[in-house]
């Protein structure tokens, strides 16, 4: 008797979870960006926010959570309930950040993979008074003085930091980080030459190649990037390793059915071919991914935590 009540309440949990699910999404759902207004994150999340809702017929609120990099937004997910309504978009740091801080206190497998909305790549930016005027002048350059090339990055295990320590390992080469609290600062030191170098993104890049303020050496695309066709990648340039593009994808809370997930999935891709986003995308300098499924984007960060927590324990770094 007690056998078959235990067997009928979970029959009954099970279809309660079901329905849940059927039902969703019959709330307002919270998009959360890990950064404050006006950056490249923001205006790819407000701008799949606003596109999701009407394909869902349902409110996506976008919310800025920015502070400690990434690791408010990534609180108040995890404090969140496992039931898509918390949808935050992250950046390639969160499969990295737990190797760079081990007091993190979470690990990627507390996320799951939703859709990868965008990524971008990054160029290696001199000035456009630099004496640099090819990679091969900058490694010959650091090869004979070690320590002495200098380059800017907002903070240790950021995308601007590993980028750089992946190009460094890859060409056996010892060089120096200049830390800044943000890109904005950055910039002025790499333009007037008092840094050598920054891993620029497209968007910024593009501006600064545009106002005569700097030159591109190398890109970390595979092949060349339509952003960058007269520019060659670290690939062409005999560094196969140095591929990395800045991410921005959907995620979710561990736990989260596969039927909430697939709805989340199946509305965002749907956005991403339509050509006002596509525009749009490429006016922020984003490409479109490839991996179009869940399960694609799981596996392609599984893939860059495997390569980028190497680079991280090779060169040491950590922030405790």
């Amino acid at each position: 008797m007690f056998k078959k009540i235990k067997l009928t309440m979970s029959a009954m949990l099970f279809c309660a979870v079901c329905n849940m699910a059927m039902a969703y999404p019959d709330k307002p759902i919270k998009l959360i960006i890990p950064s404050v207004p006006g950056g490249v994150s923001d205006a790819v999340g407000r701008l799949f926010a606003e596109e999701i809702s009407k394909e869902l017929k349902n409110p996506v609120v976008p919310e800025n959570v920015p502070g400690v990099g990434t690791f408010m937004a990534i609180k108040r997910t995890l404090n969140s309930e496992a039931d898509g309504y918390t949808v935050p978009i992250f950046a390639n740091t969160i499969v990295t950040m737990p190797y760079v801080d081990k007091k993190s206190g979470f690990k990627s497998s507390d996320f799951m993979a939703v859709s990868y909305l965008s990524k971008m790549p990054l160029a290696l930016t001199v000035s456009s008074n630099s004496p640099f005027n090819t990679l091969k002048d900058l490694v010959d350059y650091a090869k004979k003085n070690p320590l002495s090339v200098s380059y800017s990055s907002v903070g240790i295990g950021t995308t601007s930091h590993l980028p750089a320590e992946l190009f460094a390992q890859s060409a056996g080469v010892e060089l120096q980080m200049i830390s800044y609290k943000g890109s904005a600062q950055a910039i002025p030191d790499v333009v007037s030459g008092r840094v050598h170098f920054m891993m620029s993104n497209a968007a910024t890049a593009g501006e600064l190649i545009k106002a005569g303020k700097v030159k591109v050496l190398a890109t970390t695309t595979k092949e060349r990037n339509e952003h960058f066709p007269n520019v060659p990648t670290f690939n062409e340039l005999g560094y196969p390793e140095v591929v990395y593009e800045l991410i921005l994808g959907l995620m979710v809370k561990k736990g989260t059915s596969s039927e909430v997930i697939g709805k989340l999935s199946s509305a965002a891709e749907k956005v991403k071919t339509y050509e006002h986003v596509q525009r749009r995308l490429k006016e922020l300098g984003q490409d479109l991914p490839v991996e179009n499924t869940p399960e694609k984007f799981n596996q392609f960060l599984k893939n860059e935590e495997q390569v980028m927590s190497k680079v991280v324990k090779a060169a040491n770094i950590s922030l405790n």
